[in-house]
């Protein structure tokens, strides 16, 4: 009888490990330094020129987890104060004319990777997937993987200040002198690898865009009911210098190929554009096009086949320029 009553070793076992980790779990959800961590990534983004606000912080799986963050790059550097409020949760009464329109995120899971050496993020939003993963030893690798962005979700649209739908995806794998583990910043303007992107029945629904017209400053219009489709790009990199191995857009409404150069910045969104593409309009599309026929219009045919107009994209990757081709 002695013996039956007497509890199995093994639940013994399984129920203090339960315990443990549950109390292991409370005490982490207790103690763990949220407020630093705030700080940290506020500051930390306010010193490369964006504002961030984040909702909530809770641990994660070996890292820590924001919801209902917010990324926005001022029009003007924000002052000490400011900084201060954001890093406390607090908006400090600023608003998207201080701050910048933002692009949300539904959450955005932040760890420390131990092979090679770094930091991995993983974010939901606009009805898809973020995957960053930053670091190395000798050098800098950076590798994003964008998957199912829907660009009509979120504040994409106020963001961009056009309203648009499909899906976006986009490939990065980039290395750059440099090791930020070890402190030293990453030089992208010197970057060897692959960018390639992928849209999917994107269209433009509306909105506004400067156009320039006949090589004069770029006039804002209001956008037409734009079907670009399906959209294909992959670029090479090679010590900052990348060269378009392809780049094509196939709709119903218009064709389009493009070929050159895009040269890294040290800050990625300092890049600049070299592209030279050729378009080729669809009659009924050209007839509903109102205004921005004019500029349409201005592009030049292209010389190899005649039902192309050419156009070039300059500037840079934070404020590209579309012109006619010279």
């Amino acid at each position: 009888m002695a013996t039956e009553s007497k509890t199995a070793r093994w639940k013994l076992i399984a129920g203090y490990t339960a315990f443990s980790l549950v109390a292991f779990i409370l005490c982490l959800m207790l103690t763990f330094p949220y407020d630093a961590v705030r700080t940290r990534i506020v500051t930390e983004a306010a010193a490369q020129g964006l504002a961030v606000r984040i909702g909530s912080l809770r641990p994660g799986l070996f890292g820590v987890t924001a919801t209902n963050v917010r990324v926005s790059k001022p029009p003007a550097p924000l002052g000490a104060e400011s900084v201060a409020a954001l890093a406390r949760g607090e908006a400090g009464g600023l608003g998207p004319a201080e701050l910048g329109e933002a692009l949300t995120f539904d959450s955005v899971a932040l760890r420390p990777a131990l092979f090679p050496p770094g930091l991995v993020v993983n974010a939901k939003a606009m009805g898809g997937t973020v995957h960053v993963a930053v670091g190395g030893l000798s050098a800098t690798s950076l590798d994003v993987d964008v998957s199912g962005l829907q660009a009509g979700a979120g504040n994409l649209p106020a963001y961009t200040g056009v309203d648009m739908e499909g899906l976006l995806n986009a490939r990065v794998s980039l290395t750059a002198p440099g090791a930020l583990v070890r402190g030293q910043p990453a030089d992208w303007s010197q970057a060897t690898g692959t960018v390639a992107l992928d849209t999917q029945g994107l269209t433009i629904k509306g909105g506004k865009a400067a156009i320039p017209m006949g090589g004069g400053p770029a006039m804002p219009m209001d956008l037409p009911r734009v079907l670009l489709g399906d959209l294909k790009g992959d670029l090479q990199f090679d010590k900052g210098m990348g060269t378009v191995k392809t780049l094509d857009l196939k709709s119903e409404d218009l064709e389009g190929t493009g070929s050159g150069t895009v040269k890294l910045g040290k800050r990625l969104e300092y890049s600049e554009l070299g592209l030279d593409v050729r378009l080729k309009f669809e009659q009924a599309f050209q007839q509903r096009l109102g205004p921005l026929a004019i500029a349409v219009n201005m592009l030049p045919q292209d010389r190899d086949n005649p039902g192309y107009r050419g156009g070039r994209l300059t500037g840079m990757v934070s404020s590209p320029r579309f012109g006619p081709k010279r």
